[in-house]
């Protein structure tokens, strides 16, 4: 092996080392990942999905949040998202693990290509891909597993869209990517991935053979036929997904206070720099730390002349981000133009300058290793002096600072010193390159926090009573929880408990608890509905439990209603409690679905004798000839997307099942098709006439199957062009 196939595989490594150590604990030590979400919220959905799969089910259906839910659609969940396989392995702490390892290892590939095809230098192209894949704020993303996920695939797109997309492989190369990361779970980094796609591949590097470069639409073409194609691939997750979004409460804008929330101050853009707060200045990300390196390799990339061009377009991408994700009067304003204005976090917004800072920094390497010209020198010096005084007023641990001071010495050394003395050696800028990757490790270790695998699933005695009782437990809304429930800044097992305890996120999945209340970034309407009545309204109670909801478990004492004391917790019987299942005689015509929901909650009539429809009911209750004395009603199968009644009466009536209505939901009326009403205007009911009948809801979503055919054609489609090898016309699309 030659001296520089090991400094090469050396540099490799150090790059994907930061990761590793990080996530010893769970590789090795059997500790769950735990900090932020991962504890409450995707663990609970990956292992779910995973029970699921192990079961042999398909989870298109969630019953147990919010009402029900579709699942699938729920793009976190991953369903069918290669690397969630993972979560098959036995142990909750090592699948977390490799879940991340893998995906930091595809952000340094991805940083790593991209560099490397820019000609960049080997030490370049391991800084860059350090800082992409081991910054403070790759490393703080790393708690929300989608949105990680689908940031690691990034640098991947724009190194293929880069190429100019030539070659059938590189338009291929560049569908699978965007298909995977759609299928990660997190639209906004997907399409922030594609508009980048499309700039990168509208001023795409010059052949290197000197060759026909296409014209820019012609490019542009290309990467428009990937993405599809692409986008195609994950059918079988993005058309269910399409179809919720269009019936959840994304439909209109969200507040502003919402939709602000967590955007990033003066505050957290000097913690970008490494000085100031620790923080990152936002309620969503803990760290936005790149450092001094980061910034002053950066900045000699933008005085490299031969690169203006790409230089100046990953500067304008950067300050795009900054500017969407401020907290000032503009990003406020750009937030509030659709569809920005449903997007929740502001912070997200940084990914693309969070690529573009760590591309530039590794071109800023290369600058400082090559240039001689005489102008660099003032440059040099007043780089030395800012980079000494961000170390001194930094934050970070000292071993960290330490090892960041030498990773700028050797860059300044690099530049400094004449060829005859090394100064166009790889030696320095490699050397830059490990001591970084050792300043990353020991920087980041504090914003990874791990808990005893045990603890993912464990189920405290009060949670097992809940899972038994029945109807749904009414918990306080999300916002009220969580300053309970993270008293402490450990998120470690104390915390899990006391999450598993509140019912907060997901926590309920691992549990079977049925909630009234979700923790889906994208309610149903119907579940949001329900939610906002029972939390405006003035006697809980009469609302919740029309809802079917049995219990209230609450951290605070009620008071208006009877309550024992169970632990930390608060559980009251909610009086008068409708049934999951229920059959009542009359019905009021309301085809609006907000008023109907609206008017039932306030209690205009009995939910015992009657409800609410969207149309009539065929056959009517009042061509009924019973007394309406003798009725039977059971669940004789209970599964998440199959539940078959049997019911009895000597009356017509409508059998009303408090699962939200969705699209997707098929009934059958002893064993004909049978239409769902829409049940006080958030429910299923089905209209019976007198006698036995059995009654089967199976879920079977059109957008599934329609997804899930494009998907299948869409992947033969794309075997069969990888088969061709690349066709005779370069100016094919695909």
């Amino acid at each position: 092996m030659t001296a520089r196939r090991l400094t090469g595989g050396l540099l490799a490594a150090a790059a994907l080392f930061p990761p590793v150590f990080w996530l010893f604990p769970a590789l090795a030590l059997r500790q769950a990942p735990s900090f932020r979400d991962q504890g409450d919220f995707f663990y609970p959905l990956k292992l779910y999905t995973a029970d699921r799969l192990r079961a042999g089910e398909l989870p298109l259906w969630n019953p147990l949040s919010g009402g029900g839910e579709p699942w699938l659609a729920n793009l976190q969940s991953g369903v069918f998202y290669p690397p969630g396989i993972f979560f098959l392995l036995p142990g909750p702490a090592l699948a977390g693990g490799l879940f991340l390892l893998f995906h930091f290892a595809v952000a340094v590939w991805g940083m790593w290509r991209f560099l490397r095809e820019e000609a960049v230098s080997e030490a370049g192209a391991a800084t860059g891909a350090l800082l992409f894949a081991a910054s403070g704020f790759a490393a703080s993303m790393s708690a929300y597993w989608n949105h990680f996920g689908a940031y690691a695939w990034l640098p991947a797109a724009v190194a293929f869209s880069r190429s100019g997309l030539s070659r059938r492989r590189e338009r291929l190369g560049l569908a699978v990517v965007l298909g995977l990361q759609a299928m990660a779970g997190s639209p906004e980094v997907s399409a922030t991935t594609v508009l980048l796609v499309f700039l990168f591949a509208w001023r795409s590097r010059p052949p290197a053979d000197g060759g026909y470069e296409a014209f820019p639409a012609r490019r542009a073409g290309r990467a428009l036929a990937a993405a599809a194609l692409g986008f195609a691939l994950a059918a079988w997750a993005l058309a269910p997904f399409v179809e919720l979004a269009a019936a959840s409460d994304r439909r209109s804008p969200l507040p502003a206070a919402e939709r602000d929330a967590g955007s990033v101050g003066w505050a957290g853009l000097a913690s970008a720099a490494g000085v100031g707060r620790s923080g990152s200045g936002t309620t969503y990300l803990s760290s936005l730390a790149f450092g001094a390196v980061a910034l002053i390799a950066a900045a000699a990339a933008l005085l490299e002349r031969e690169r203006r061009r790409l230089t100046g377009c990953l500067a304008a991408v950067a300050i795009a981000g900054i500017v969407l994700s401020s907290g000032g009067a503009l990003g406020a304003i750009l937030r509030s133009v659709p569809p920005l204005d449903r997007i929740r976090y502001p912070p997200k917004a940084l990914v693309p300058t969070a690529f573009a800072l760590a591309a530039l920094a590794g071109l800023g390497v290369d600058a400082f290793r090559f240039s001689r010209e005489a102008s660099r020198h003032a440059f040099l010096a007043i780089a030395g002096a800012a980079g000494a005084a961000l170390l001194v007023f930094s934050p970070a641990p000292r071993p960290a600072r330490v090892c960041e001071a030498a990773a700028l010495a050797a860059l300044v050394l690099a530049a400094a010193l004449p060829e005859s003395r090394g100064g166009r050696s790889p030696f320095f800028p490699s050397a830059a390159a490990l001591a970084l990757a050792a300043a990353l490790a020991l920087g980041g270790a504090g914003l990874f926090r791990f808990a005893p695998e045990s603890e993912i699933r464990r189920r405290a005695a009060p949670v097992a009573f809940l899972a038994g009782v029945t109807g749904r437990v009414l918990t306080p809304p999300m916002g009220t929880l969580v300053p309970r429930v993270l008293t402490e800044s450990d998120y470690g097992a104390s915390t899990l408990r006391r999450q598993r305890e509140a019912l907060v996120g997901y926590t309920n999945l691992l549990q079977g608890v049925r909630t009234v209340r979700t923790a889906s970034p994208l309610a149903t309407g119907a579940a949001r509905r329900i939610a906002d009545a029972i939390d405006g309204a003035s006697r809980l109670q009469s609302t919740a439990g029309s809802a079917s909801a049995r219990v209230l478990w609450t951290p605070y004492l009620p008071t208006d209603m009877g309550s024992r004391k169970v632990g930390d917790f608060f559980r009251a019987p909610i009086n008068p409690y409708r049934p999951r299942l229920s059959f009542v005689r009359a019905f009021a015509l309301e085809p609006d679905a907000q008023r109907a929901w609206s008017r039932r909650a306030r209690g205009e009539t009995d939910w015992s004798r009657s409800v609410f429809l969207d149309e009539a009911p065929s056959p009517s209750p009042v061509e009924g000839s019973g007394r309406g004395g003798f009725l039977l009603a059971r669940l004789s199968e209970d599964r998440p997307e199959r539940i078959t009644a049997e019911v009895n009466a000597d009356g017509a009536g409508i059998l009303v099942l408090t699962d939200v209505h969705s699209p997707g939901w098929r009934a059958q009326l002893d064993g004909k098709p049978a239409r769902i009403l829409r049940a006080d205007g958030v429910f299923r009911g089905v209209a019976l006439s007198a006698g036995p009948h059995r009654v089967v809801f199976t879920y079977r979503p059109i957008a599934f199957y329609a997804g899930s055919a494009v998907s299948v054609i869409a992947l033969l489609f794309l075997a069969a062009l990888w088969s061709r090898g690349e066709p005779r016309r370069a100016m094919a699309l695909l």
